[in-house]
């Protein structure tokens, strides 16, 4: 074969080749290139098919986070539990919430064997009770004299007192000596108001006045009564 045969035999095979390639980038590389991005799309999605749950349980939980907790600028409720309103008391130990009926003072006089007497003296209680009963008595002891003692019950018992001390202060003269105003609250026990003193231009014996609940009470003690009568104002402080 000669030479220009062979050369015309490798023209055409060059020239076959590339009609084949040109037709396999005209007709199929298209379509593999579409199969492929459809492959890439579809695994995308697959991805982000898998993504989405935990962003939309992460979103879930942030949202329930955010109702759980408390807003700063709102007012949260009290949360009421059973047996209870949803206001709360709150109690001293050891101090009844139930107001406890009168101390029966005969009785409590007969305890500690003191003895009555009916007597005309005039009580500091009796000149400023504004209206209240008063009662009035001297407590003998052994048969001594161990004080005068008078006494209301008011449920403005407060206002008397505070009346009262007013007219002391404007009646005290030069000679008062040991004069005490205070208030003592007892871990098991109502609180009781004070005032005593000593004035020989308004009683010879020392003067004593306590408040308990909607009681008050008066004392002049003898001297040889002081004892005794400590013992009944512990059993009234009760």
């Amino acid at each position: 074969m000669s030479n220009s045969a062979v050369r015309i035999g490798a023209v055409l095979v060059l020239i076959v080749a590339a009609i084949g390639l040109a037709d396999y980038f005209i007709k199929e590389r298209p379509q593999e290139l579409a199969i492929h991005q459809n492959n890439e799309e579809q695994n995308s999605a697959s991805s982000a098919s898998a993504v989405m749950p935990d962003i939309a349980s992460s979103e879930s939980d942030a949202i329930s986070s955010s109702e759980q907790m408390p807003n700063p600028e709102m007012p949260q409720p009290i949360e009421a539990t059973s047996g209870s309103s949803s206001s709360r008391r709150v109690v001293k130990k050891g101090v009844s919430t139930k107001k406890r009926s009168s101390i029966d003072i005969p009785t409590t006089l007969a305890s500690l064997q003191l003895q009555t007497s009916s007597t005309s003296e005039k009580s500091l209680l009796s000149l400023n009770a504004q209206g209240a009963k008063v009662e009035t008595t001297v407590l003998l002891f052994n048969n001594d004299r161990a004080a005068l003692f008078s006494w209301i019950e008011s449920d403005d018992v407060k206002t008397i007192f505070s009346s009262l001390k007013q007219t002391l202060q404007e009646q005290f003269s030069p000679q008062l000596t040991g004069l005490t105003d205070t208030t003592q609250t007892p871990q098991n026990g109502p609180p009781v108001d004070i005032l005593s003193f000593k004035d020989p231009a308004i009683s010879p014996e020392v003067v004593l006045f306590i408040r308990v609940r909607n009681r008050l009470y008066e004392f002049h003690i003898a001297e040889k009564g002081s004892e005794v009568i400590s013992r009944l104002i512990g059993e009234l402080s009760k």
